[in-house]
């Protein structure tokens, strides 16, 4: 099944750049110890403007509590760890798992996906696809 490359201009458009960006890093990972530094990619015209972001700020931790609202499509990429539940016979299990967030919007618009991170010991970590968040 085909997918449909989405409008240039659109926040469809700068979320396609942010996650192409972000798997072409981790496909370029050379060590274990690789982590994805946060990102901001901006809409001006035809181009994607990308900009690192200090891992410290808050844009750079949790984007949405940063920006309330962006004028231009804006998109940012980030890793982060979430707190999984998951259900054994001896109960519920609480476990950390390393992911990618892209997080976007454009006036009160947003899109949000994310992939997990796999890592295995002496390899660098390998992006899995990502999901649209629903």
């Amino acid at each position: 099944m085909s997918r449909m490359q989405p409008q240039l201009g659109t926040l469809e458009y700068v979320v396609a750049v942010a996650k192409d960006w972000t798997s072409a890093r981790y496909a370029a990972a050379q060590t274990a110890a690789f982590t994805l530094p946060p990102h901001r990619f901006e809409l001006f015209g035809a181009a994607v403007h990308r900009r690192a972001l200090s891992p410290l700020s808050l844009e750079g931790q949790s984007p949405f509590d940063a920006v309330t609202r962006a004028e231009h499509p804006t998109a940012w990429a980030h890793a982060t760890v979430l707190t999984m539940l998951a259900d054994s016979e001896s109960g519920t299990v609480q476990y950390d798992q390393e992911a990618v967030e892209i997080l976007a919007m454009e006036g009160n618009d947003v899109l949000v996906e994310c992939a997990f991170v796999i890592r295995v010991a002496g390899l660098p970590p390998c992006l899995g696809p990502f999901w649209l968040a629903r």
